[in-house]
């Protein structure tokens, strides 16, 4: 069964395959995102039922508008605006995705005694199918960790190519206190994020914690959308007031907001959603103007946050990789499934298998153990 809206299935139903450390994959998120009504995508649920029609596999699938052409060197991608007014659609794509929209990580889900490697099969092949009725040339099945390679193999044995995504940073918590992260720090590296933090709140700027936001969702909207259009990374999804209005109302506990204000005034500030294992960063927001250190100030709350709700892993997101290095995130790889109608698509794929990694160099090791 393929349904159009998570909100067709119970919540509970749903969950019990998800459990409580997959919040990207939980009901609440899904009916969140769906519900925010990001411009350009549609979603689409693949459910798997057994004989006693309980359910025993799912999955988010999503079609969406891509611009490939922000893949490619600045010098081409001015020719490619050029090429547009005789061809608009140039490089211009609806891919269809099976991934958690709007962060990093897969969204399959199948339940503990049963086939994994089959029903995997059957969720993958109703996104092909989802994308044939769409009439969308790309189906992407993101994201996997190094440890999910059995999915990878399982999915490039059935024609997928595989690609490397842009890692995620991440920080693996094995402190009792934010104290004790300063203290498990090599000497320079400690002195230089106590320096930094005191240069962040030397303006005035402190960090409060809301739980609930939505009622401010167009001031979070308008900082958002500061940060995405002077981004230089693949953009695709854009925001809306709903989006805040949505996560605040469906999420409840399990997210908040980190503001960054001065002198009462919000100039700043990051969404944090959390499940039992994982504290995860999503979106980050400024005023316009100059950009100052309250990124800094908000990454340092999101990682006391994770600390304090004894998260095993803290998600700081894709890119500035070699910012986050420095507070002790590592880059994990991730991979992408993908597969084209058109052979000379599958074909590049497999000959430029890292067109999306955009990875840094190798961070340093700022822990002493």
């Amino acid at each position: 069964m393929i349904l159009t809206s998570v909100t067709d299935i119970d919540p509970q139903r749903w969950d019990r395959l998800v459990g409580p450390a997959a919040i990207t994959r939980s009901h609440a998120y899904l009916s969140a995102v769906e519900a925010a009504a990001i411009p350009e995508c549609r979603y689409f649920y693949p459910v798997v039922f057994n004989a006693r029609n309980e359910i025993v596999a799912h999955a988010c699938v999503y079609t969406i508008g891509t611009d490939f052409a922000q893949l490619l060197p600045r010098a081409l991608q001015r020719l490619v605006e050029v090429a547009r007014r005789i061809r608009p659609t140039l490089l211009k794509a609806r891919i269809t995705e099976c991934a958690s929209p709007l962060v990093a990580g897969h969204s399959l889900s199948v339940a503990i005694d049963a086939p994994r490697a089959r029903l995997i099969a059957r969720l993958v092949d109703a996104t092909a199918d989802i994308a044939w009725d769409e009439g969308s040339s790309l189906v992407v099945i993101r994201d996997f960790l190094p440890e999910e390679t059995d999915v990878v193999e399982a999915l490039q044995e059935r024609g997928f190519n595989c690609v490397a995504n842009m890692p995620l940073a991440r920080i693996r918590v094995r402190w009792n206190s934010h104290e004790e992260y300063l203290a498990a720090m090599k000497p320079r590296y400690r002195k230089d994020v106590v320096r930094r933090l005191r240069r962040a709140r030397e303006p005035g700027l402190t960090v409060r914690r809301i739980e609930q936001f939505g009622d401010a969702a167009q001031t979070w909207l308008r900082q958002v959308l500061v940060v995405q259009q002077a981004g230089s990374r693949f953009k695709r999804e854009v925001l809306t007031e709903e989006y805040y209005r949505q996560m605040d109302r469906r999420l409840g506990r399990d997210s908040c907001l980190l503001v960054a204000e001065r002198d009462g005034e919000a100039v700043a500030h990051g969404m944090v959603i959390t499940d039992r294992d994982n504290t995860v960063a999503t979106f980050f927001g400024r005023e316009a103007g100059k950009p100052g250190r309250e990124w800094f100030l908000l990454v340092d709350e999101v990682i006391r946050a994770g600390i304090e709700r004894r998260s095993r892993h803290i998600h700081l997101g894709l890119g500035s990789y070699e910012a986050k290095a420095l507070v002790g995130a590592e880059s994990l790889p991730l991979t992408i499934l993908c597969r084209s109608r058109y052979r000379l698509v599958n074909w590049l794929m497999r000959r430029i298998p890292g067109i999306v990694n955009r990875s840094a160099r190798p961070a340093p090791e700022i822990f002493r153990d």
